[in-house]
């Protein structure tokens, strides 16, 4: 068999100690960056009409306007949220100076 020893078609869920682990977050803080990302999520999900794991499997089989409209803006968002965050992160770390 020529896929017999890959992980690629294994389940996570069902991963030993010995070849992996499936990581649940254990994190049960709630504060504003959380509700904020996921009313942004909520928003851009709803405005697209599209769920994002069907968006992508819909792009990746062609579908015009899932390429033309929800890809871009897709990469777009996902770019601007990095450029935030990291924005964000220098201004944790050096506070301007009066």
């Amino acid at each position: 068999m020529l896929l017999k020893n890959t992980k690629a078609l294994s389940c996570p869920l069902s991963q030993k100690s010995s070849t992996g682990h499936f990581s649940v977050p254990t994190n049960k803080v709630i504060d504003y960056k959380l509700i904020v990302g996921e009313a942004i999520f909520g928003l851009g999900w709803g405005m697209a009409g599209l769920c994002p794991g069907p968006a992508m499997f819909l792009a990746c089989v062609g579908y015009p306007n899932v390429l033309l409209q929800w890809f871009p803006s897709f990469f777009v968002g996902s770019y601007l949220a990095e450029k935030f965050k990291t924005l964000v992160l220098k201004m944790q770390v050096s506070p301007a100076k009066k």
